[in-house]
């Protein structure tokens, strides 16, 4: 009997185990899924006059002003939010508070339709198929 119940506690201490394992597990691969996206910076380049979003630099097709490089800080509902900072800043949409971004500067939302968005909101922005910094898929925008 007693060897039984040692057998039974034994057990139970191991599922136990094996559970909290699992949920470290399961945390980590979020973490990381996390972190990657944080670590996406990208810029893409804006006519201050036609608000119009550009992958490369240049001259706005509209009136022929100099695009300017912002900073994408994610993407929601087919929408880009782009914060008036250089790519190369770290600011992120956690940030954001009145329209400004983490940094003070202000950020304005730009269509995206027909480029290609991560499903998952990463600030990642392009003019063709592949895949995101965080492995998933990029959706074209409509």
């Amino acid at each position: 009997m007693s060897k039984s119940v040692v057998s039974l506690v034994v057990a139970v201490c191991c599922f136990g185990l094996m559970g909290g394992a699992l949920r470290v597990s399961a945390e980590e691969k979020t973490e990381t899924v996390a972190d990657k996206k944080a670590a996406v910076t990208q810029s893409v380049f804006v006519c201050p006059h036609c608000h119009t979003m550009a992958m490369n630099a240049g001259k706005c097709g509209m009136c022929e002003k100099e695009m300017k490089e912002r900073h994408v800080l994610g993407v929601k509902d087919g929408n880009a939010m782009v914060c008036a900072c250089a790519a190369a800043c770290t600011c992120n949409a956690a940030g954001m508070k009145d329209g400004k971004c983490g940094c003070g500067k202000g950020v304005k939302e730009m269509g995206t339709k027909g480029m290609y968005v991560c499903p998952v909101g990463c600030p990642m922005i392009a003019d063709k198929p592949g895949k995101c910094a965080c492995g998933k898929e990029l959706k074209k925008t409509e």
